[in-house]
């Protein structure tokens, strides 16, 4: 009874093996229709990218080109110089119920001063908040644009670790001669989805001649589950990585 019984388990488990198989082939199939339809995967400058997320299970939904900077990097690079004085100002001031801030300038040293100051003329000039400046404090009071709050959150540090790795990554291609391009703010969405909100979204993807290195930048608590499994996915090719940057 107990031979019947483990044939009869064996036939299961085979026949389940040839099903999956079936199922597998099928998937792929499928899986490379849509890419060759997929306009981004025709796109000599995306061609690439699609592929690699395509055999992840992705598809690009949308991308920003480092050839579009955003508008808000000056102001970004001014956050970075006086992080440790201007972001608890700027998280507190993005808080729901918090609309208004005084900074004084006690303990501040001239160019700290005058770098918080430049910033608020940036912020100021975006229409997200609108200042009163006397000798000794700024009274900042916070406007309705909801890409203020974004920035202040994070959005920030987004940008100056988008231009720092340009930087490091155009001299490092130039020295050692290598091709390479850099996307930013990568929607994704999984191939046979037809949403038109991303399932996952990258901050920054360099490729390298033909790797790939996804860049996630942390400003907060970093949750170790979404790393780990993140990490797996992205470097699955046994090419590519998964970066975490903290702005620190």
């Amino acid at each position: 009874m107990a031979n019947e019984t483990t044939s009869a388990i064996e036939k299961l488990v085979f026949a389940r093996d040839v099903l999956q198989e079936q199922i597998n082939e099928r998937i792929a199939a499928r899986n490379a229709q849509i890419l060759e339809a997929d306009s981004f995967f025709k796109a000599r400058k995306t061609k690439l990218l699609a592929k690699y997320v395509g055999a992840l299970g992705f598809r690009i939904l949308d991308y920003k080109s480092k050839e579009k900077p955003s508008p808000e990097a000056g102001a970004a690079k001014l956050m970075f110089r006086i992080k440790d004085r201007a972001v608890p100002i700027f998280k507190d001031l993005a808080k729901k119920d918090n609309r208004e801030s005084v900074v004084d300038f006690g303990d501040f040293s001239p160019e700290e001063k005058s770098t918080l100051i430049q910033l608020c003329e940036a912020f100021k000039g975006f229409g997200w908040i609108s200042v009163e400046r006397s000798r000794t404090e700024l009274k900042i009071k916070r406007g309705r644009k909801n890409q203020a709050i974004q920035f202040w959150n994070g959005g920030w540090a987004e940008i100056v670790n988008r231009a720092i790795i340009e930087s490091t990554l155009q001299a490092f291609a130039k020295e050692h001669k290598l091709s390479y391009d850099i996307f930013y703010d990568v929607k994704l969405v999984r191939l046979a989805s037809e949403k038109v909100s991303p399932d996952m979204q990258l901050d920054v993807v360099a490729r390298v001649d033909n790797r790939f290195y996804v860049f996630e930048t942390k400003t907060g608590t970093l949750g170790i589950d979404k790393w780990v499994d993140r990490a797996k996915l992205f470097s699955r090719d046994q090419k590519s990585r998964f970066i975490t940057c903290c702005i620190d």
